[in-house]
């Protein structure tokens, strides 16, 4: 499958690393601030399921030390993926798809917006969280190329769907079929009951781990050895 370069994939990787840093409390926080003044979204249902996933956000901070066998101090924390797709199709609803887009975005990844149906609300959500505070470079919508321009773009880390189980089949299909980084395909089947957003691990499909290694018996004082992990996980 071959790739396809666009300069919204160069603007989103230039702003992503300083996204990611802000850490999933601060990211959280952000969020909540626009998540019930968004149009066609603001009922009971849709507001409930993006408080369940930004609360359940803010828990993946948390930082882990591992103890090493020579003296050296272990770091296990969690890491945005990169670039997520997410798209949906005319039998999606805005519930499931920005349960989608709100757990890429929190979890620290950069999105692109993909539902051709809805592409004028897509383009006035993209304004509403700008103005909350998400850089423009981390949500752009992309609804005038074709899914299979989509999916063919470079760097994509996360494909994040809102469509019937057999479409998601069809496309994993697709994607296998890329070059270079492995996608992460995240899917919601389910567009009413959002049975898979409502997992307790549907956050962990967004982020990586990634470890940190300090040697603090080095000659000059601690010292970093080593840090592992990538988006390219």
């Amino acid at each position: 499958m071959a790739s396809l370069s666009d300069n919204r994939i160069a603007n989103a990787l230039s702003a992503w690393d300083a996204w990611n840093h802000q850490g999933f409390i601060k990211r959280s926080e952000r969020l909540q601030k626009i998540h019930t003044q968004i149009p066609q979204a603001n009922d009971v249902r849709s507001v409930g399921l993006l408080k369940h996933l930004l609360e359940q956000a803010a828990t993946l901070e948390q930082i882990t030390t591992l103890p090493g066998p020579t003296g050296e101090s272990n770091e296990l924390y969690l890491n945005g993926r990169g670039i997520c797709l997410v798209c949906a199709d005319g039998a999606s609803t805005y519930t499931a798809f920005l349960g989608q887009v709100f757990a890429a975005l929190v979890a620290g990844n950069a999105v692109l917006l993909h539902w051709p149906e809805e592409q004028a609300w897509c383009e006035q959500l993209a304004r509403l969280l700008h103005q909350a505070g998400v850089p423009e470079p981390i949500l752009q919508a992309v609804s005038d190329l074709t899914l299979n321009q989509a999916l063919a773009l470079d760097h994509l880390a996360v494909f994040a769907c809102v469509l019937p189980m057999s479409r998601v089949i069809e496309l994993n299909a697709l994607i296998a079929k890329r070059s270079g980084l492995l996608v992460q395909v995240v899917a919601e089947t389910d567009p009413v009951q959002c049975t898979a957003l409502l997992q307790p691990d549907h956050l962990s499909r967004f982020v990586t781990e990634r470890t940190r290694t300090i040697n603090t018996t080095a000659v000059g004082g601690n010292a970093t050895l080593l840090e592992l992990g990538s988006s390219a996980v």
